[in-house]
């Protein structure tokens, strides 16, 4: 009977791992769509960085020109907004893995509750963990002496 149960619980388990397997979580598609959010608005703040210090260098090169201090300035506001946006999805992003992570972590909190062994009810203790009465536990050992 108790050969019945493991093969039971083993196949729960394998079931559960391969719906994982098979079929993402709303918790890791959500996770997946955060990332995408985050890595486009990382791209698109490098981007703008990039605008912005190839217009520094030109007026550098060229301060007395009017119009590149005002595109400096409107560089700048693009990429402090940017760079807010790109907090935000990093926030969000974080929070979308820590819920992915306590879903995980109570999956395999079921799966482990789906292998433990029912204990004999008819006992107590550590009697209630044997599948017989001659059975040893683990950190049991059988003396010399004795006769089992």
């Amino acid at each position: 009977m108790t050969q019945s149960r493991v093969k039971y619980g083993i196949l729960l388990v394998a079931g559960l791992l391969s719906a994982c397997a098979n079929h993402p979580s709303p918790q890791q598609t959500m996770v997946d769509d955060r990332y995408l959010v985050y890595e486009q608005t990382y791209k698109a703040y490098a981007e703008a960085e990039k605008k912005y210090l190839n217009l520094l260098f030109n007026i550098e090169r060229m301060p007395e020109e009017e119009e590149l201090w005002m595109m400096k300035r409107d560089q700048m506001l693009e990429l402090l907004q940017l760079r807010d946006l790109m907090l935000q999805a990093r926030g969000e992003l974080d929070d979308a893995v820590q819920d992915w992570e306590k879903h995980l972590q109570e999956a395999q909190a079921e799966a482990k509750q789906a292998q433990i062994k029912q204990f004999n009810p008819n006992f107590v203790g550590r009697d209630g963990q044997r599948s017989s009465p001659g059975q040893l536990l683990p950190g049991e050992v059988k003396g010399k002496n004795q006769r089992w």
